[in-house]
């Protein structure tokens, strides 16, 4: 067996979980969770009461939701891959990963890597917002697959659905992804799309006022 098989193998050990009856009722629960709450939300989108489903019409507030979700787990996932690549040779990945490779002569280029993270920073909260166009509810009296008050105002009033498909789909289980695939994960257009505009947003000066903070509570804590 040669050292390379032998390091994968011991990677994976470290990461394998012990499926005890508990482990398992957490993950049969997430998903339960998970598949009620995107239930749930389109119901929403088709009672024709959220703000996008209203201005203009329920398929189009779903689309465009979904559309959010995708960017969103491409931001979130980038980030992973950008932050921890630095210390990788790129020439390991030049050849094999060109787009990757693209990635990260920009990204890495001066204190590009920092104004990638602030202009991120702002899409990110840009698409939560749009999600919330879409999947919030505007009247919390209105009948949803004719479920209880007491569940609407739960996963719907207090937005415990969209908050548990935003950060299943579009944070969380691409960050993980990214952070064992940092290479394989951004080796593609969408990812370098995402990062010219990221760095376009940072460019626009919008959030410049972040630099001056920084500035003085630098100054300020010696």
């Amino acid at each position: 067996m040669s050292d390379q098989d032998i390091a994968k193998e011991s990677a994976d050990a470290s990461h394998d979980v012990k499926l005890t009856p508990f482990t398992i009722f957490r993950y049969i629960a997430s998903i339960a969770l998970l598949i009620f709450s995107i239930i749930i939300v389109a119901a929403l989108m088709f009672t024709g009461n959220t703000r996008v489903a209203s201005e203009t019409n329920p398929w189009v507030a779903l689309i465009v939701c979904i559309l959010a979700v995708v960017w969103l787990s491409m931001i979130e996932g980038q980030q992973a891959s950008l932050v921890g690549l630095p210390p990788v040779d790129p020439d390991l990945y030049k050849d094999s990963h060109p787009v990757t490779y693209k990635n990260a002569a920009l990204a890495f280029k001066g204190d590009n890597l920092d104004r990638y993270l602030m202009g991120r920073q702002f899409m990110v909260l840009l698409v939560v917002f749009v999600i919330n166009q879409c999947a919030g509810p505007l009247d919390p009296t209105v009948d949803v697959l004719g479920l209880p008050d007491g569940v609407k105002l739960v996963f719907l009033d207090i937005g415990l659905g969209m908050i548990i498909f935003t950060c299943i789909l579009g944070q969380l289980t691409t960050q993980v992804n990214a952070s064992h695939c940092m290479i394989d994960f951004i080796n593609n257009y969408f990812a370098l799309f995402t990062l010219y505009t990221a760095m376009a947003v940072e460019f626009s000066g919008i959030m410049h006022c972040s630099y001056l903070i920084q500035n003085i509570l630098s100054a300020a804590s010696g």
